[in-house]
């Protein structure tokens, strides 16, 4: 089959789960992929270019006869570069639909660097002339799964996001809504905040992972600066580090509590409650 959709980011987060719901859906998929090795990593079916966000020639080639794209860009000082190279290339390649991963409050006056960047490169896509849509998800609940060490370990995570409520969602949902995005009508020129359909405080998480495996799990708030200088100790490069901590402060300020309906109204189905996705990883708590 002919691929007529390429993802970026394919063995990322969401543009995983985005590749394995069209290959089961029966559509051709193309992979624009960093490296041969990250390209032995995709699923059988899938067509690769291999290539990066600074290497135009290899983006053209990645976007010839192309109808839609699944557009996102790593955490990296140059995302707003590489995603307007992206908007670029499209736009010489005559793609009908840009589907883009933003992120939840995306703007100018976000606390937060990463958000402010998703804003600037959304801004960006709607000038572009290209038909698009924004995809806006709150934080994943699969990033819980950067705790399971300390929660084996200790029975606790940490983060300095104090007691601020959010909206988790399930990749598997945002994925579902990119999807659609990419092979359904009616989708154009929209933007779609997809949150989880409860906003919970991260002792109430904690809560809901202990009462699935049965043993205590605790949430422990911890300073912005003693996060930082954890994730320095760690080896994270300072840029990430700093950019990380800034967005945990963004989530502190409550900004990311908001329910927005979009999965529901998109999907005609509830979206995953964070008691059905600790049910379907129990065993990866426990």
């Amino acid at each position: 089959m002919q691929p007529k959709i390429l993802i970026t980011g394919a063995t990322g987060n969401t543009g995983a789960e985005v590749v394995r719901q069209l290959l089961a859906a029966g559509h051709g998929v193309r992979v624009l992929a960093h490296s041969t090795e990250s390209a032995k990593k995709l699923p059988r079916g899938v067509a690769t270019e291999v290539g990066d966000f600074d290497d135009t020639i290899a983006l053209q080639r990645a976007f010839a006869d192309i109808e839609a794209v699944y557009a996102l860009t790593p955490v990296n000082p140059k995302s707003v570069e590489w995603m307007q190279r992206l908007v670029e290339v499209a736009k010489q390649a005559d793609v009908r639909r840009f589907v883009k991963l933003s992120g939840m409050t995306a703007g100018p006056d976000s606390p937060a660097g990463l958000i402010r960047d998703h804003g600037a490169s959304d801004d960006y896509l709607r000038r572009s002339g290209l038909t698009y849509t924004i995809v806006q998800p709150n934080s994943f609940m699969q990033n819980m799964f950067w705790s399971i060490d300390s929660i084996r370990s200790h029975g606790a995570f940490y983060q300095p996001t104090g007691d601020a409520r959010q909206s988790l969602v399930d990749i598997a949902d945002v994925a579902a809504v990119v999807v659609k995005a990419l092979t359904e009508r009616g989708h154009e020129n929209k933007t779609y905040v997809l949150t989880g359909p409860e906003s919970l405080s991260f002792q109430e998480v904690a809560d809901k992972i202990a009462a699935a495996i049965g043993k205590p799990v605790q949430y422990v708030p911890v300073p912005r600066v003693a996060a930082e200088q954890s994730m320095l100790q760690s080896g994270m490069p300072g840029w990430m580090a700093h950019t990380l901590v800034e967005f945990y402060g963004a989530m502190a300020t409550g900004a990311f509590a908001g329910i927005t309906g979009d999965i529901e109204r998109l999907l005609a189905r509830p979206a995953t409650s964070f008691d059905a996705f600790i049910a379907r990883h129990v065993a990866q708590f426990e």
